[in-house]
């Protein structure tokens, strides 16, 4: 009976965290919007269900995994906003439902994992709130490393058949931080393997290794994508853009060097340093105390957690690893725990985390600092049902306009776009628009930052493979019409040209610096 009333109290617990940990995400992600961050996977997702797939067909970088996801959500619930925060709010609740059961792994008390779950959906997603790939990447790898621990406490063959799987996941979300946390978690894994000779489990992680392989060979075969085209995007334009931030390239939109200051390196991170700092003191102070397991899972924590923080210095986002605070809270919690120290230690360590997570809820979830709307006056918002009813639910406010303007030139543009029954290429980072009309706009990219930050430019020594995947793009779809839409000069057409061989344009400005068009036609001889 005792044990009965357990369950339905864990129960329970998972409910009430599942609706928080989805309600939380989806009212911070309807709180403005940065169009490059906020719609980056909603126009690629509706490609997908339209048969122009990512990496085959048009060009990405990153997130293959968020595209496919994406179009599951919008093939199940309907092409709308709401069908794209689904995606990201489910993500939420996935890996605040793994921090759970990891905690009680651990044995911590049920109302100690609740408050360390509620607060780690508190600082998830919800920061950006929309698909995002960075944040996918993060939850994959923090969900291999969590996964990895239990799999060697417990030797349970399943989870070590499905950790290459987990890894996977992360490394078709974003190349990094996975690659980083991987690294991590290769020297553990070699450590087990060598030093436990477990046989068994071996088995089952090549088991998941080999079926990963194998099923993801088959998903090239299926969706006819070149292995080439895959190498190309996924491997080594993304190894020029990270060999040019670690290197401190001029042209890197970011560089490591920059980062390496004292308000960067521990101002910034103080909240994660509090918890940080004292575990691996803890860890290094009572290594003979503690069992070998919780050695191991001290230290994987630890090297993962400075693996997200490299990793944060290299990206040109804003911090999107506070939820680590609530995660190393409660390993420090678990250690107290064992070491018998005074129960009040435990009590501050609650209040930091409570402090934080109101702190950071306020300046990310409500203020969204995010997307840069840190200053921005939120009473100026305006329901995006405005520009199209499948936008319900949007309060429309971005940085860079006023928001009664902004909408008039989108739903000019949106008007303009629905009635040209020609296939046409949109090139902009309001990428929302073929997912509520329900059409397919050919994409040719999925963002369109220059000097080589979302794709090689002519300057790029991987160039020509671009311009070549562009020219068969509008080629093969018998594109006949681009238009630009963006910010006052933020797409610029005589830089957009440079992509096309033999093609001539006749161009139209429909909205001064912002919106244009440009029609295919015969080149004169």
């Amino acid at each position: 009976m005792i044990l009965k009333k357990e369950k339905l109290k864990i129960l329970l617990l998972l409910f009430i965290l599942s609706t928080y940990a989805y309600l939380v995400n989806w009212y911070s992600a309807n709180i403005g919007v940065l169009p490059i961050d906020t719609f980056g996977f909603m126009d690629s997702s509706n490609s997908v269900l339209k048969g122009h797939l990512p990496i085959r067909d048009f060009w990405i970088f990153t997130g293959l995994l968020l595209d496919y996801m994406g179009a599951f959500f919008l093939k199940v619930f309907g092409n709308n906003w709401n069908s794209y925060l689904a995606h990201s709010s489910v993500m939420n609740i996935v890996a605040t439902l793994g921090l759970f059961f990891f905690l009680k792994e651990l044995k911590l008390k049920l109302k100690y994992i609740f408050f360390y779950s509620v607060s780690f959906a508190t600082l998830c997603y919800p920061l950006i709130g929309t698909p995002f790939a960075y944040v996918h990447a993060y939850i994959f790898s923090l969900l291999l490393i969590l996964n990895l621990i239990i799999a060697i406490n417990n030797k349970n063959g399943f989870l070590w058949f499905i950790f290459p799987y987990i890894c996977f996941f992360a490394f078709l979300s974003m190349q990094t931080p996975t690659a980083f946390i991987l690294l991590t978690a290769i020297i553990f894994l070699i450590y087990y393997f060598f030093k436990n000779k477990d046989v068994k489990n071996l088995k089952f992680f090549i088991y998941g290794c080999v079926s990963c392989l194998i099923l993801f060979c088959l998903f090239l075969y299926i969706t006819k994508t070149p292995l080439i085209n895959f190498i190309y995007q996924y491997i080594l334009f993304p190894l020029t853009i990270g060999e040019g931030r670690i290197v401190s390239d001029d042209a890197a939109y970011v560089e490591l060097i920059d980062q390496l200051n004292l308000k960067r390196l521990f101002g910034d991170f103080k909240f994660i340093h509090f918890f940080l700092l004292p575990l691996i003191f803890f860890s290094l102070k009572n290594k003979s105390k503690i069992s070998e397991q919780d050695n191991i899972i001290n230290w994987m924590i630890i090297l993962s957690t400075l693996a997200f923080i490299f990793n944060q210095l290299i990206t040109a986002n804003q911090i999107y690893i506070f939820s680590l605070i609530p995660v190393l809270a409660g390993v420090l919690h678990y250690n107290l725990d064992k070491l018998n120290f005074d129960i009040k230690i435990s009590y501050l360590i609650i209040l930091l985390v409570l402090f934080a997570t109101i702190k950071f809820h306020y300046r990310f979830n409500i203020d969204r600092k995010f997307l840069d709307l840190e200053s921005v006056k939120k009473d100026n918002a305006i329901s995006a049902s405005e520009i199209h009813v499948n936008l319900k639910n949007l309060k429309w406010l971005s940085r860079y306009d006023n928001p009664e303007k902004e909408l008039k030139v989108l739903k000019q543009a949106l008007k303009i776009v629905d009635k040209d029954d020609r296939n046409l290429t949109l090139i902009t980072h309001y990428n929302f628009m073929s997912t509520v009309l329900n059409k397919n706009f050919f994409l040719l990219n999925r963002w369109y930052l220059w000097d080589n930050n979302t794709h090689p430019t002519e300057n790029h020594k991987y160039f020509d493979f671009y311009k070549s995947l562009v020219n068969k793009n509008i080629k093969s779809n018998n594109v006949e019409v681009i238009y630009l839409l963006g910010q006052k000069n933020e797409i610029i057409f005589d830089e957009i040209k440079n992509y096309f061989t033999d093609v001539c344009f006749k161009s139209k400005t429909l909205v001064e610096n912002k919106f244009s068009i440009h029609e295919i036609v015969s080149c004169s001889k």
